[in-house]
């Protein structure tokens, strides 16, 4: 609401007794004769806990709505690479990919800090300060999809310090696809400010952004962005602000000292499994988007 000001917004909340809270939503989305064109999901499961044939019926859903217009924005996870299981219990370790953030018809949005005190970008993390870790990885859910193999190719492939290609789907979904500052919001809850930080405000943001880029398109009497993610991939580099520094092994801080994994991945150049595609430049970024 901050990033689109005026925006139309509306909240919505799922009874998480009634069974796959993502499942149920998307359906009633689906069920809409004029669904909200852009949607921000804060919330994340653990793919590998999850049915397999549930995450592909959404999936198939999240496709049928980007056809139609809509966009589905999702946070990639507080977490690194371990996801929340491990925040207090090292033995959780290892490669456990954030859901819905995997499904290849949403954007799945990492976490940024360092422009809000003036210093360079770097990738949110719990052990630089950071309080979360930006999730990322490879599903093992949904394969790579066509949209991003040129530069998922290029960071498997250019990068020297990969965790051991046994310990993750090097085939699957590649996440993020970009990030956002997530760090120090200060926010009103009760009538009293506090400071919060996470993929579930940097994902909110980029959806805000998408719908400034909604709004130009409708100047120019053109539709709104959709299945965005293709265009993501392809529009020009110069639009990105690239996050070269960081790594995503840490899980969020719970305790006096974060639980840190033996593996994770780095911020290389271009693409990479802890900041996507990197953080975008919003005007640039809202005009390029308007052109397409």
């Amino acid at each position: 609401m901050a990033v689109a000001q005026l925006a139309p917004t509306t909240f919505w909340s799922e009874d998480s007794s009634l069974g796959d809270i993502f499942y149920k939503w998307i359906v009633q989305v689906a069920d809409y004769d004029n669904p909200p064109l852009v949607h921000s999901i804060s919330y994340g499961s653990i793919e590998d806990e999850l049915e397999t044939t549930t995450q592909k019926r959404f999936s198939d859903e999240a496709a049928s709505l980007g056809a139609s217009g809509v966009t589905i924005v999702v946070s990639s996870g507080d977490d690194g690479v371990a996801n929340f299981g491990a925040r207090s219990d090292k033995s959780e370790c290892g490669f456990h990919p954030s859901y819905p953030a995997t499904v290849p018809y949403v954007v799945a949005v990492g976490a940024t800090k360092g422009p809000e005190s003036g210093s360079a970008e770097v990738a949110c993390q719990s052990d630089n300060g950071g309080i979360i870790t930006t999730g990322g990885g490879f599903s093992t859910t949904f394969s790579r999809p066509s949209y991003q193999n040129t530069q998922v190719t290029k960071f498997l492939s250019n990068t020297t310090n990969l965790p051991p290609t046994s310990q993750f789907a090097s085939t699957g979904r590649g996440y993020p696809d970009v990030s956002m500052a997530g760090y120090n919001y200060d926010v009103i809850i009760g009538g009293s400010k506090y400071q919060v930080s996470g993929t579930s405000a940097s994902a909110p943001v980029f959806a805000g952004v998408l719908s400034l880029a909604n709004n130009a398109r409708f100047k120019k009497g053109k539709t709104a962005v959709g299945f965005v993610n293709p265009s993501l991939y392809s529009i020009s580099a110069s639009l990105y602000n690239d996050v070269t520094s960081g790594d995503n092994k840490c899980c969020a801080k719970s305790g006096l000292q974060p639980v840190c994994c033996t593996y994770g991945f780095y911020c290389t150049p271009g693409w990479d499994a802890v900041t996507g595609l990197g953080s975008v430049n919003v005007g640039k970024f809202v005009d390029a988007l308007a052109a397409l």
